[in-house]
């Protein structure tokens, strides 16, 4: 799995668990949902800034997404 198709999966699977559209977490962050949607298709690879936000956003545990993207199984 490559960076790209790794960080895609683990923002598209925390969105998801956490009931979170792409619209909302878009406003969460203040990005547009096409951003969203780029790093969920893996077309951009989202920055670690932008991860660590999105950690914020969804409320999941700090360095969670972030160790996941770096350090996929």
């Amino acid at each position: 799995m490559t960076l790209r198709t790794s960080a895609a999966t683990i923002i598209r699977e925390h969105r998801s668990e956490a009931g979170v559209s792409q619209v909302e977490l878009a406003k969460r962050l203040n990005v547009s949902q096409p951003l969203v949607s780029a790093w969920e298709c893996g077309k951009v690879i989202p920055c670690i800034d932008d991860l660590v936000a999105i950690e914020l956003a969804l409320k999941v545990t700090k360095g969670r997404i972030l160790m996941k993207v770096a350090y996929p199984d």
